[in-house]
């Protein structure tokens, strides 16, 4: 479902005629539709109608160029009726022009018409069937109509446009509500005598066993709505609530404008009423994907630049690229709406983290693996640190980021973004995640001192080579996933940063006095608009890539500074291992430090993190108040979380295997969660259809086989990258932002 504004509606119906007909139901779903489209306006004119007590009555709404009116018929019988339905044709002038049958008034573009259903119950006597099904006959032939205007789709509502002449060329629809079913319970005592279940029920029966291009007119929706709670009405029991006239009014556009736009634009969300809508890429991917699959036995008699491994690598990417669209970007998955269930959330959340805590395996010799470092660069540092378990090793950082991808990934499918005090710990998360990837990347630049083009090129391409392929695929922009462009800035700058005056790296104090003033340009081109807006016109001009400049400054706002603190850990960490202090973080000899401060280290972080807690979670009271502070505060919590963790000696030694795997392909899983674990770009739930109001262990089967095959598919995506990495030269990352260029001079 798409929540339309006033300026998607004019987009769809401007200088075409919107019409309802039927009783004081259909009236307030005109009323819903003018407020959409200009509520000032709306309200003033429903004054006045109120004001003169002509509530059976027409009515026509004016709003720049879209034209809405309401003919006041409950028996579906009226001559302005009649005469309405007679210029209907399902097929645009648009399109009509080589047909024999020209009509000399323009065919309204959506006709809504109510059963008269809650009339012919409540005074049609004992003849109250009868009268309601003279009231159908009446129009089921136009209902045929509009069916037999799209022949070649499977329904009314799929017919394809014609993008030459826009929202104009699409098919018109008549839509036809069923009887709505009242709050009984609400009624008076005379509306109770003949509005009764039996007399509704019966009736809405009989629509049910119109012929099949009749019935898919009708919005079965509406009843579905309210019938599980009587609060959805207002005090009489027959007219909903205004917040439910509003959502009547969005299932009626829906059906109408979705299958246009979303062929007007791929990125366009909405999947209720949609044509599957073609990818030729997808096509090309396929083709390639086979291609490759059949020359891979014959590799070894190849170029010895195509080796099989690199072969199987390909296919892996073109396997992800073309699930990826399987899933949202054709109508083989249904989309649902998330909604946030505050005890669902908690207790998913405490199953993973009770869960992750049932493997426990040592850590040996992964200690100093930088990240997306080589192979050959993973067996370097194995060996130089085989030896000792370090703080915050390799093992450890991927244990917390797969704890914290666990959180986040509950947090989005539970749509608990909307909820405030869920939303501040999952930015204290994300900041952890930041804090992670500079630490790392510090500590390998420090420990190797490997500023070549290659070490750039592998951490570039191993950071944004999905998240550049999958716009291509899917129709979004690189931008759409915000965390490996925010990731590589903040790369470049810890890079640019190490590189100038590098030999002063190797003292904290002048490395600190770097980092000061860094941080403080940094931020300062940050929030100062022109700056991002300079860059991001020259990427848009050179690689023709789209960015949305204030989404990435709200991004990159909010952890301008945890950045730093990551690289001055590492700097710290680093010197301890250089020096005669080198027991305060590591678990081999005598750590003195730690032992004769362990408790006070407690004390101080779990103070901090408390106190983090309180003041954040008690305070802050909104989330423009919360993100303005965060940047400044959100060290304490993730210093306090990582030196707890490297307290206790022996807990260094190990660390948790599910989380870890999990943290591993972190950055795979949260790119690949827009499209095959949520859909709609992370707008909505996947789903296989049907299984959303099953019983709980069905339901529980289906998202268990979606997270395994997403999960998966990470895996797959993480290993293949890696194998490219491990191959990258210079010219062959050359040759990669060369084809990406093409592509994009070609796509857009």
């Amino acid at each position: 479902m798409v929540e339309y504004s006033a300026d998607a509606i004019h987009d769809c119906l401007s200088g075409r005629k919107f019409v309802l007909a039927g009783d004081s139901t259909i009236r307030q779903i005109f009323w819903a539709a003018a407020r959409k489209l200009d509520p000032k306006l709306a309200a003033a004119e429903l004054k006045e109608i109120v004001a003169v007590d002509e509530k059976h009555r027409d009515l026509s709404f004016n709003a720049e160029g879209v034209r809405l009116e309401f003919i006041w018929d409950p028996w579906l019988n009226s001559t302005v009726l009649r005469d309405t339905l007679e210029t209907f044709d399902a097929l645009p002038s648009s399109s009509r022009e080589a047909t024999l049958v020209k009509k000399e008034v323009e065919s309204p573009a959506l006709v809504v018409l109510g059963s008269p259903g809650l009339w012919a119950a409540r005074y049609g006597g004992e003849d109250y069937m009868t009268l309601f099904k003279d009231g159908i006959d009446t129009i089921s032939t136009y209902l045929s109509l509009a069916s037999q205007g799209s022949a070649t789709r499977s329904s009314s509502l799929s017919a394809l446009p014609n993008w030459n002449q826009g929202y104009g060329s699409a098919p018109n629809h008549i839509l036809l509500t069923p009887v709505q079913v009242p709050a009984y319970n609400a009624l008076s005592n005379k509306r109770t005598e003949t509005i009764t279940p039996e007399r509704i029920d019966e009736m809405n029966d009989y629509l049910s066993s119109l012929p099949s291009n009749q019935t898919s007119h009708v919005i079965w929706a509406f009843n579905r709505m309210t019938e599980e709670s009587g609060k959805s009405f207002e005090s009489d029991g027959l007219h909903v609530e205004d917040n439910i006239a509003d959502r009547k009014i969005d299932i009626v556009l829906n059906s109408h404008c979705n299958n246009p736009a979303i062929l007007h634009d791929r990125s366009f969300k909405g999947t209720c009423c949609v044509e599957e809508s073609s990818n030729y890429l997808f096509n090309v991917a396929l083709i390639f994907l086979c291609a490759v699959m059949l020359y891979t036995p014959r590799a070894q008699s190849m170029p010895k630049f195509i080796r099989p491994e690199l072969l199987m690598a390909t296919r892996d990417i073109l396997v992800t690229l073309a699930w990826c669209w399987i899933c949202d970007g054709t109508l083989q998955f249904s989309k649902v709406e998330r909604h946030y269930h505050q005890g669902a959330f908690i207790a998913i959340c405490l199953f993973w983290l009770v869960g992750s805590s049932s493997v426990l395996h040592k850590i040996v010799g992964s200690a100093g693996e930088a990240p997306w470092s080589t192979l050959e660069d993973s067996k370097k540092e194995i060996a130089n640190n085989s030896e000792e378990h370090k703080f915050l090793s390799r093992d450890q950082t991927d244990e917390i980021k797969g704890l914290m991808q666990g959180i986040i990934l509950l947090y989005h499918f539970n749509y608990a973004s909307q909820t405030l005090w869920v939303y501040k710990l999952v930015r204290v998360l994300i900041s952890m995640y930041f804090f992670l990837s500079a630490y790392g990347h510090t500590l390998y630049l420090l420990k190797t001192g490997d500023y070549s083009f290659r070490r750039v090129a592998v951490v570039l391409f191993r950071t944004n080579a999905l998240s550049a392929l999958l716009p291509f695929m899917m129709g979004t922009s690189y931008s759409s996933y915000y965390f490996a462009p925010a990731v590589t800035f903040y790369y470049l700058v810890i890079y640019l940063m190490l590189r100038t005056l590098k030999e002063s790296n190797y003292d904290p104090w002048p490395l600190a006095m770097k980092v000061l003033v860094t941080a403080s340009f940094t931020s300062m081109c940050i929030t100062t608009p022109g700056f991002l807006e300079m860059a991001t016109d020259i990427l848009r001009t050179v690689f023709r890539m789209s960015f949305d400049v204030q989404e990435l400054r709200f991004r990159l706002e909010l952890d301008r500074y945890i950045v730093f603190v990551g690289v001055m850990v590492a700097s710290l960490v680093h010197t301890a291992t250089l020096t005669d202090a080198r027991e305060v973080f590591t678990t081999k000899g005598s750590p003195r430090l730690f032992d004769s401060g362990r408790p006070r280290f407690w004390v101080i972080c779990s103070a901090g993190l408390a106190l983090f807690l309180f003041v954040t979670q008690s305070g802050l009271s909104s989330k423009q108040s919360y993100n303005a502070a965060h940047p400044y505060i959100s060290w304490i919590p993730v210093l306090a979380i990582i030196t707890l963790r490297n307290l206790y000696a022996p807990a260094q030694k190990v660390f948790l295997a599910i989380p870890a795997a999990l943290g591993r392909i972190s950055l795979e899983t949260y790119i690949l969660q827009y499209h095959i674990w949520l859909g709609g770009d992370a707008t909505a739930r996947l789903t296989l259809g049907g299984f959303e109001n099953a019983p709980f262990p069905l339901f529980l089967i289906e998202k268990a086989l979606i997270t395994t095959l997403f999960v998966g598919m990470a895996a797959l995506t993480n290993r293949a990258t890696r194998t490219l990495t491990g191959s990258l030269s210079e010219l062959g990352f050359l040759v990669f932002l060369a084809a990406l260029w093409i592509g994009n001079l070609i796509y857009t």
